[in-house]
C-alpha cells in the first residue's frame, strides 16, 4: 500500500510562498543558486494547489495500461487509423477538417495508462479533432523521456501525436549539478526526446511539467530562467525542427475563497509584456492547472448553464483576466488568445491536488461530460477570442483511497469511453454543439449528476472585471 498524505483542514488560504519556501530546501542534490532557480512544486498534501506533482507524491506507477484493452476498442481504433491515413493520403491533411465548426485540439496529460486512454480516444475519434497524449518521463530518471512509446500513439493515425514530459524539477537539478544553462537543458532534452523516438516532424512535441507559483510571484530570476528553458526546448540542438510545446502551470483549487493575493500576482505577471512577447515564439499550448472540484460543481438545483458558467469562470480565468486588463495586459492577451488550453479534470479518485473526485464512477462520468459541455459552449460563444477548440484533461487514475474501488480497471475504462464519446460528439462534423457531450441528441442523460453539499464559488467571476 502506498502512503499518501492528505490534509483535511477546512481552512483555505491563497499564499503558497511560505509552503513553497519550505519545500525548496533539499529537493535537489545541491540547492541551485538564486540566479539559476525557477522554483519547486507545492509540498505533498497541499490542499490549496492544483498540481501534477501530486502524481509523484502518490507514487502512481507509470504503466502504459492499468488494465486490459478491450479487443473491440483496439479494433475500432485500428479502423479509425486506416481510414484517416487513407483520407490524408488522398486529400491532404486538411481533408480531416472539412465541415467542422471548430477544430478541436485535445491534449491529455497522463500519469499512467496512456496507451489504453489513447485507444479509447481513437475508437471514437472526431474528424474535427487532433489528439496529443503526454507520456511521463522514466520514473528513475526524470530527465529521460520514456522510449518506445511515441510510435504507439502515432500508430493510431495522423490525428494522434505524442508529447514527451519535460519534468522541471529534475532538469533544475541537472542544470545546477552539471553547471549548465537553462537553454542547454532545453536543447539536451530535445536531443534525448529524439533519441527516445519522438518525431517533431510528425507532430510530436514536448510538454513542460510544470511552472511553479514562483514564476507568477516573480521570484528572483524565475521568469528569465523559464524563458531560457522554453527557448532551448523550442530550438533543440538543430537536428530536428524547431518545435513549440505544451506548458502546464500550477494553479489554485476551485473552492479557494480568498483570491486577493493570487489575483494581484496574476495581474503582475500578465502585465509583464516582455515575458509574454518572448514566450509567444516558443509555446503552442498554455494550460493553467484548473482541475474542477465536484463539490463546486454538483449543485442539484442549479440550471445546466449556471453550472457551466461557474466551471468556465474557473477554467478560463487567466484568459479572462488578460482580456480585462486592457493595454496593461495586451501582450498576455494576444499570447493566451492563441495558446490558452482549457484544462479539465479526469483524474479519479482524488481528495486534493486534482480537486475532489472521490466519488463513484457514475457521478464521475457526469462530471466529465459537463466539463466538455461547458468548454464547448464557451468556445462556441466567442470562437475568435480563445480558447477556440483547445481543451485538455488530466488523466491520473488512483485507487489508493479507502475503500478501494472494486473492478477499478473496468470502471476507468468506462470513464475513458465516456470522455471519448463526449469529445467526439461535442466536436463532430456538421452541426455539432455542446449538447453532444451529454449523450444522444435531445437527451442529457450524462449531464444530470449532483453531489450533496455542493456550493458554487463566485470568486472566480471577478477575474473578468476591468482592472482598477
Amino acid at each position: 500500500m502506498r502512503r499518501r498524505i492528505v490534509i483535511t483542514t477546512g481552512a483555505v488560504v491563497v499564499v503558497l510562498a511560505t509552503a513553497l519556501a519550505g519545500a525548496t530546501s533539499g529537493m535537489a542534490d545541491e540547492p541551485p543558486t538564486a540566479d539559476l532557480e525557477i522554483g519547486y512544486p507545492p509540498p505533498c498534501g497541499d490542499e490549496d494547489a492544483t498540481t501534477l506533482s501530486a502524481v509523484d507524491c502518490a507514487g502512481i506507477e507509470p504503466v502504459d495500461a492499468i488494465g486490459p484493452i478491450d479487443p473491440e476498442i483496439e479494433a475500432a481504433a485500428a479502423v479509425t487509423a486506416r481510414a484517416d491515413t487513407a483520407l490524408v493520403a488522398s486529400g491532404g491533411p486538411d481533408a480531416l477538417l472539412k465541415n467542422c465548426r471548430l477544430h478541436a485540439e485535445v491534449s491529455m496529460y497522463t500519469a499512467a495508462d496512456w496507451n489504453r486512454l489513447a485507444q479509447h480516444l481513437a475508437a471514437q475519434a472526431s474528424h474535427c479533432a487532433d489528439y496529443t497524449v503526454s507520456i511521463p518521463a522514466i520514473a528513475g530518471n526524470k530527465t529521460q523521456p520514456r522510449p518506445d512509446q511515441a510510435w504507439r500513439i502515432r500508430a493510431l493515425g495522423p490525428r494522434f501525436h505524442a508529447a514527451a514530459e519535460a519534468q522541471l524539477t529534475a532538469w533544475q537539478s541537472w542544470v545546477t549539478t552539471n553547471k549548465k544553462t537553462w537553454v542547454d537543458a532545453g536543447r539536451e532534452f530535445r536531443k534525448r526526446m529524439a533519441a527516445a523516438g519522438y518525431d517533431a516532424s510528425l507532430g510530436d512535441m514536448w510538454a513542460l511539467n510544470e511552472v511553479p507559483s514562483t514564476v507568477r510571484q516573480n521570484a528572483g530570476q524565475s521568469r528569465r530562467n523559464l524563458l531560457d528553458f522554453l527557448k532551448g526546448l523550442y530550438e533543440g540542438d538543430g537536428a530536428a525542427p524547431a518545435t513549440q510545446g505544451l506548458v502546464f502551470v500550477v494553479g489554485l483549487g476551485q473552492r479557494t475563497q480568498n483570491l486577493s493575493v493570487y489575483l494581484a500576482n496574476m495581474r503582475g505577471w500578465l502585465s509583464d509584456s516582455a515575458f509574454w512577447t518572448e514566450a509567444d515564439a516558443y509555446v503552442r499550448f498554455w494550460a493553467q492547472e484548473t482541475y474542477g472540484d465536484i463539490r463546486a460543481w454538483g449543485v442539484a438545483s442549479a440550471p445546466a448553464m449556471t453550472r457551466a458558467r461557474h466551471l468556465i469562470d474557473y477554467v478560463t480565468h487567466p484568459l479572462a483576466l488578460a482580456r480585462a486588463g486592457g493595454e496593461r495586459s495586451a501582450a498576455a492577451e494576444a499570447f493566451l488568445r492563441r495558446t490558452y488550453l482549457a484544462l479539465g479534470n479526469a483524474a479519479w479518485r482524488w481528495q486534493t491536488s486534482f480537486g475532489f473526485t472521490d466519488v463513484d464512477d457514475t457521478l464521475m462520468r457526469h462530471f466529465l461530460s459537463e466539463q466538455v459541455f461547458a468548454i464547448r459552449h464557451d468556445a462556441g460563444t466567442h470562437p475568435a477570442d480563445g480558447p477556440e477548440g483547445r481543451l485538455g484533461f488530466a488523466w491520473a487514475p488512483d485507487n489508493d483511497l479507502a475503500p478501494a474501488q472494486p473492478d477499478f480497471p473496468a470502471k476507468t475504462a468506462g470513464l475513458q469511453e465516456r470522455l471519448a464519446s463526449a469529445l467526439a460528439n461535442a466536436y463532430a462534423q456538421g452541426g455539432s454543439s455542446q449538447q453532444g457531450a451529454c449523450g444522444p441528441p435531445g437527451d442529457r442523460v450524462w449531464c444530470e449528476g449532483a453531489y450533496d453539499g455542493s456550493t458554487f464559488n463566485d470568486g472566480w467571476s471577478v477575474f473578468s472585471n476591468p482592472w482598477a
